[in-house]
Formats: structure tokens, sequence, C-alpha cells
């Protein structure tokens, strides 16, 4: 059942739904027909990654307001009832406090462009902003790997005598050595090994460039990927390698990369793990080497400190630790 009247529908464009990683022509269907306040805000956002997850969660949205799609809401019609109706599905769905908060997020910026296109007036749209975000929080998910599972991994990665050995473990080590994101790690061209820094030049989410400085051993096994392997023809750092062992100059995607990982700890028989455990567990190793949280906020590419804060595993390690100590009957 809808969330939105029928009498308070109103004209969007038909278009299908939108691409993550396209420019869009924000052009009405006809002369009277108005701009649709979702692709306004989805263009507002920095990376195409964002674009997607957001393009998603706004669909997930309009079906709960009654619409076949984003495109077809009539968000101009959205009002303070609506959102909190909608959050409280989404909770009620068993969805993380954070995640709701995101969906909570992506419909107020909505609100925003529809009222800056006048198809919202400004008390509804102040009423939307108003909304608070919901509280609490919790366990944290995903986990840093122990030094062991990473040995195993690097393990079934040197036992490969194909090219996929040299290039998976170069791949693997970038991201633990450097806690790149899948996104970023595909994103590398060959241009962008800055050699004598011993870095890598890598644009992050905000289209904000940075240095990722590689360890010893990263940067060992990138070389050997380099040296040994790929030729110096310019294009992706990491490409796809064909059946027969066949390079080819294809950029590798991020299902790629997480596919690569699945492959490679089944191999290893280690606990399944995700491609952002990865940078998860390289923040973890940076914190228990003693380093600050603005140095390792710098070194991942975060905008805010309570962002890197979240990627610590350490917890509870530390909670079980203090447990043993405790001299109890």
């Amino acid at each position: 059942m809808s969330l939105i009247p029928d009498d308070e529908q109103e004209r969007t464009l038909p278009a299908a739904a939108i691409p993550p990683d396209e420019e869009f022509l924000l052009v009405p269907s006809g002369r009277d027909a108005p701009v649709n306040p979702a692709r306004a805000y989805l263009l507002s956002l920095n990376s195409p990654r964002s674009r997607q997850t957001m393009a998603s969660f706004l669909g997930i949205v309009a079906g709960m307001l009654g619409a076949v799609s984003a495109d077809a809401c009539s968000w101009g019609s959205l009002r303070r009832h609506h959102v909190m109706a909608v959050t409280e599905l989404l909770r009620d769905t068993g969805r993380a406090t954070a995640t709701v908060n995101t969906y909570l997020s992506a419909l107020k910026g909505v609100a925003k462009e529809a009222w800056m296109l006048r198809l919202m007036d400004v008390e509804s749209f102040q009423h939307i902003r108003a909304v608070r975000n919901l509280r609490g929080s919790r366990l944290p998910s995903g986990r840093a790997l122990p030094p062991d599972e990473i040995r195993d991994l690097f393990a079934v990665c040197d036992a490969d005598r194909s090219s996929l050995g040299p290039r998976d473990a170069a791949m693997l080590a970038v991201m633990l050595g450097c806690g790149l994101r899948r996104s970023e790690v595909v994103g590398l061209d060959l241009s962008d090994v800055v050699t004598q820094d011993r870095a890598l030049r890598v644009l992050g989410k905000g289209n904000k460039e940075r240095l990722a400085y590689m360890p010893a051993g990263t940067w060992q096994r990138l070389q050997f990927w380099l040296d040994q392997v790929r030729d110096g023809t310019p294009g992706p750092l990491f490409t796809r390698i064909r059946r027969f062992d066949t390079l080819t100059d294809d950029r590798l995607t991020d299902q790629a990369v997480y596919h690569i990982l699945q492959v490679r700890q089944r191999q290893a028989g280690i606990e399944k793990c995700a491609p952002h455990d990865l940078r998860r567990t390289f923040a973890t190793a940076m914190l228990d080497n003693g380093e600050d949280l603005i140095t390792i906020r710098d070194a991942m590419g975060h905008a805010s400190v309570t962002t890197t804060q979240q990627y610590d595993r350490r917890g509870e390690q530390r909670l079980r630790a203090a447990r043993d100590r405790l001299l109890m009957p």
C-alpha cells in the first residue's frame, strides 16, 4: 500500500534506472514535466559507488511508498510522517541502526532537492530535515585477519605457478599493506606507481587523491608482479588473466576482487572474510603498532576520525584479555 495518497501524486521522469557510473542529463520528458529530485540528489554525490548504493536504497524506499521505481515516485509529496513510517519499517525488518540512518540521509537529500526544484514547500522540507537519526549501535561487522591466516593466504598464492599467483599476491598485499578499498585497487593504473616514494597514487571517495605508502613486503610483491609477469604497457595495474595464462589489458572489477579473495581463502582453508576485512586488518594493525588516529585516517582516506575508529577490531581481544586477568572465585 502506498504511503502517499493518490491525490498527491505528481508527474516525474519515466526514465529507466540510473546507471551508477555515468553522467546523467536532467532533461524533462515534456515541457511541463519536473526534474526528478532523486536523480538530482544522485548527481550531487561524488563517487559512482555512492550513487549506486543510494540509488538502490531509494528504489527500496520508493517501493515502500507504493511506487514502481525511484523515477516514478512522487518525491515532492514526501512528508515528515512518510519519512518516519519508512524508518520504522526499515527498523522492523532488522536493518542495523547505521543502515537505517543512511536511508534517512538519502531521504533528506532527496527532500532538499525537491525543495530546491520548487516541488516541495519549505515548511515540509524543514519538517523532514528535523527528523532525528536513530540511536544505538550493534556489534561491528567484519573482522581483522590474524597473522597466521594472512600467511596462509599468501602461501597459496605463492604455490600458484601461473600468472594468477603473483597478481593475486600483489593485489592482496596492496589491500592489506595500504588499506585500500577494492574500488580503489581496481582503479589503479601502472602510472599510479610512484617508485621514488614507494607509494601508490590513489583516487578515493569524494574524488580525493592521496598517496598510499607501501611497506617493504607489499613493495616486493608488487615489484615481482610488474617485473616478472606484467609488461610495461600502460593501463590498469592489475589486469584480467584469461584461460591458458593469457594476460589481457582489461581492468579487474570490484566483483572480480571479491571472487579472487573467496577462491584464495577456500584454498587456504581459513575463515570466511570479505575484501573490506583486509582494510579492517590494516587499520587494526596500525593501531596495534601505536600509530595515532590522525595518521591512520589520512592513510585510509577517511574524512573523519570517527569513521576510522569503526575499523578497530581490537575490542573483543581486549575484553577477553581483561576477563582472563580477573581473579574471581
